[in-house]
């Protein structure tokens, strides 16, 4: 299968490619950069059949099999992935098939690609195409392939998060699934105002009370952070089945437990707990907020880890999740939607599904080894599994050991793009100085919002 188009289609496709940069790549390995891309041709050579025709079959005689596979070039962490562990992998396990790899920077043409019947064999894709992918047909169900011999629960710690209904479109690392929500706090600030680290969402508030009456703003936070799991975190820690129930769409936001959980965040944003301008922070801005000592704590995600050392930051720190020390503690996780969480998938319309299923499982096992081998645990198996990088890491990997589940936030799990978009609007209007729009404002508004939300529940 050949892509005529894809040079021109790649430049002018406008999908960002959100998650590939965060979710898919590797925080912890510090400031991205850009490398170079490989071109496509332009016409195919040899007479091997073109995407108008059957896609696949057999090469032109003399011909290897050639496989294109789209990848994401968005970061360093990508771009070491697919040149130094993917590429040598399925040259050493296919050596008679001929791989053409091409690269896709900040733009995702996958939308573009589908709807002109130019996709390649195997392609990348992201949370903002998953919809558009698996609507026109294009995402191969690989289930039968990889679950026959059993590959699947030998090879996942998490196999669940893997199938849409029954199915699997995507194989991925599964490195969302450890990181996690953290608030990083300044040791000297808690010493001083004799704050001990929270055990429940009580002593949460009455910690920032302390440190509000001390002249110190309690909370800085990127906007981001703070949409997918400030509220998410609240109602985890102050009622954990509320939580669960809310999350897998077997309550709604007007049950008693939710309404009541939010009333730890009316009392933060009353005693103004957050600081200035927090709807529109970057995360830059609210790390240096912290680093200089303005706040006694900031609320971020665990790939920020090794930002939050004393060498970095210049006083020490300390950390701990969401407030709850009982047995029913919930670690939230960013994984994206069960089966939905993107990845490579393979084209559903390729001739030899089998083959196909078989490059990515090489291509998977490649790019875990990758992130353990960086200090970055995944959802799949490998022989020698990422240590923790620091105390901070030691302490999260604890909490994961000690959680009664995992729960992916709301924002990546439960919310199709309109409910997203509708969620963040009403957010941002909680968020802001407006004492006058509190928690029974939002639910008053989300509610609706909630119920026209097409993601069904996942449990």
């Amino acid at each position: 299968m050949k892509m005529k188009k894809v040079v021109s289609l790649l430049l002018a496709s406008a999908m960002v490619l959100g998650l590939a940069a965060c979710g898919n790549g590797d925080k912890a390995d510090g400031n991205k950069d850009q490398n170079g891309k490989n071109e496509t041709n332009e016409e195919n050579e040899g007479g091997a059949k073109e995407q108008g025709d059957e896609a696949g079959g057999t090469e032109a005689l003399g011909e290897a099999k050639k496989i294109s596979i789209l990848w994401p070039e968005t970061d360093s962490t990508q771009v070491d992935v697919m040149e130094n562990y993917v590429q040598p992998a399925l040259a050493e396990s296919f050596p008679d098939i001929e791989f053409e790899y091409i690269p896709m920077t900040a733009d995702s043409p996958i939308k573009t690609l589908s709807a002109s019947g130019d996709l390649p064999e195997i392609y990348f894709t992201n949370g903002v195409d998953i919809d558009a992918i698996l609507g026109a047909g294009d995402a191969l169900d690989i289930s039968q392939y990889v679950e026959a011999d059993g590959w699947v629960d030998a090879n996942y710690n998490n196999p669940e998060l893997l199938y849409n209904g029954e199915a699997i479109y995507f194989l991925t690392a599964g490195q969302n699934a450890y990181y996690s929500p953290v608030f990083y706090y300044n040791k000297g600030l808690f010493e001083d105002n004799q704050i001990a680290e929270p055990n429940n969402m009580v002593e949460f508030v009455a910690a920032c009370q302390k440190l509000k009456d001390a002249g110190v703003t309690p909370i800085t936070t990127a906007q981001w952070v703070s949409s997918v799991s400030l509220i998410d975190g609240i109602i985890a820690s102050a009622s954990p089945e509320g939580f669960k129930d809310l999350n897998a769409r077997k309550c709604d936001w007007t049950d008693d437990r939710i309404k009541e959980a939010l009333g730890y965040f009316d009392e933060l944003k009353t005693m103004g707990a957050f600081a200035a301008d927090i709807a529109n922070k970057d995360d830059a801005t609210a790390y240096s907020e912290f680093q200089a000592g303005n706040t006694g704590m900031i609320l971020t995600y665990s790939w920020f880890n090794g930002d939050m050392t004393a060498d970095k930051l210049g006083f020490e720190a300390g950390s701990f999740s969401f407030p709850n020390t009982g047995d029913d503690y919930i670690q939230l996780i960013f994984e994206p939607r069960k089966g939905n969480g993107g990845g490579y998938t393979g084209n559903a319309n390729y001739d030899d599904p089998q083959l196909l299923a078989d490059i990515l499982k090489v291509m998977v096992q490649a790019e875990s080894e990758r992130h353990n081998a960086n200090g970055v645990n995944t959802n799949f198996k490998v022989a020698n599994p990422a240590e923790p990088a620091n105390d901070f890491e030691a302490r999260r990997f604890a909490d994961y050991d000690r959680a009664e589940s995992l729960i992916s936030v709301m924002e990546q799990a439960q919310m199709d793009g309109v409910t997203l978009a509708e969620f963040n609007t009403l957010y941002n209007m909680l968020l802001s100085d407006d004492q006058g729009y509190l928690s029974e404002n939002f639910i008053a508004e989300m509610q609706p919002v909630w119920e026209a939300n097409t993601y069904g529940p996942t449990e």
